[in-house]
């Protein structure tokens, strides 16, 4: 990354009127970030950073600033922040981070959405906010995210945002919500490849799929057994069967080149039966648009989909405290800057997130170290 993330902030449009703008938002939003990497969880706890680290943060970033922020003047200076500006800035940010550690064609882009449990109130009857967040499998870091509206679901948000990133040579996973023809037009349109997963949403394509396992064989297989950890082994059978002209659905003829299907197999230990093994079954099937994938090429990234919850979604709650956070008013604004440091995290190499924030929080000159900042 060749330009510092002070300097791209500095691009965020500033909407505050002339006189009141005695504090540099460039500034306020680099030290939020930074109290992110420390461990703050609201307004309040960052005010407290800023103010026990000014001199500290003066000196690192340079500025007019006298004295640290009051919690209502960082509520008021992020709630008139222009998100449009801020997601590009971030954008961009994450892009270099992820050509750096290697990412290109072939990557897996898994989307997925997330409410914010805490932004809703009830006196104003303002619904929880959502975003739909894109992220890199291979490179673990968020690429980009879109607010889906009050009156809407994840399938627009998840088109529009496609469109927007314009990631070429990509394979973008999703769950079976936006196993839309729509969707699968608007990946194919930036150049990618899409793998979404089929369920009784789309019933005639499922059926479809059903029968292909009674007529064909599978063009290819690949078998995985795990560990036995917890008292459980599974085992993941992946299936792949050409489609296409064989599908009876005309309109998913075109596109929907390989079905996939992911059979899996679970032995747990009961202590009920006297630590005796019992098997459960479950299978899911997969529509996608990239011929010629192998069977373990899918079954890293059906596996690897799930990512954007593990490496992300339970990270932000349980480690950085979203969920948990009581902010109403530009809550979007504050996940955003959350995605900042924790794309900081990733992008040096950081797997225990919550043990990284405690040992920032007592050692700020680590955090100003990292690379990027």
């Amino acid at each position: 990354m060749n330009e510092p993330l002070i300097e791209m902030l500095s691009c965020v449009t500033d909407c505050r009127r002339g006189q009141a703008k005695r504090y540099r938002l460039a500034n306020i939003l680099m030290f939020c970030i930074l109290g992110f990497l420390c461990g703050a969880k609201s307004y309040k706890s960052l005010c407290s950073f800023i103010e026990e680290r000014f001199a500290l943060l003066q000196a690192a970033f340079p500025s007019s600033m006298k004295r640290a922020p009051a919690p209502s003047t960082l509520w008021r200076i992020i709630g008139l922040v222009d998100g449009t500006t801020l997601e590009a800035v971030f954008r961009r940010h994450a892009v270099s981070q992820h050509a750096a550690l290697g990412g290109g064609p072939g990557e897996v882009v898994a989307h997925d959405g997330k409410s914010l449990r805490g932004s809703y109130d009830t006196a104003s009857e303002t619904k929880m906010s959502q975003l739909l967040r894109a992220f890199a499998v291979g490179t673990r870091i968020i690429l980009g995210h879109v607010a889906i509206l009050v009156k809407s679901n994840e399938i627009p948000a998840m088109q529009a945002l496609v469109r927007e990133l314009g990631l070429a040579e990509v394979l973008c996973t999703a769950d079976a919500m936006h196993c839309q023809i729509q969707t699968i037009a608007a990946v194919k349109a930036s150049g990618g490849e899409a793998l979404l997963q089929v369920k009784s949403n789309q019933p005639s394509l499922e059926a479809a799929f059903d029968a292909l396992p009674l007529q064909h064989e599978p063009a290819d297989c690949h078998v995985e057994t795990g560990k036995i950890r917890r008292n459980r082994q599974e085992k993941r059978v992946v299936e792949v069967f050409r489609a296409g002209r064989l599908l009876e659905r005309p309109e998913w003829r075109t596109d929907v080149v390989e079905a996939v299907r992911v059979t899996r197999t679970v032995q747990r230990q009961d202590v009920a039966i006297g630590w005796k093994w019992r098997c459960t079954y479950d299978g899911a099937w997969y529509a996608s648009t990239r011929p010629g994938t192998s069977a373990e090429q899918y079954a890293a990234a059906t596996r690897g989909h799930w990512g954007v919850e593990n490496r992300v979604h339970y990270i932000l709650d349980v480690a950085m405290h979203e969920d948990a956070s009581r902010v109403r008013k530009s809550p979007t604004i504050l996940s955003i800057l959350r995605s900042f440091a924790l794309n900081i995290l990733r992008f040096n190499k950081v797997n225990n997130v919550a043990d990284a924030l405690w040992r920032n929080a007592m050692n700020l000159n680590r955090v100003l170290a990292y690379s990027g900042i």
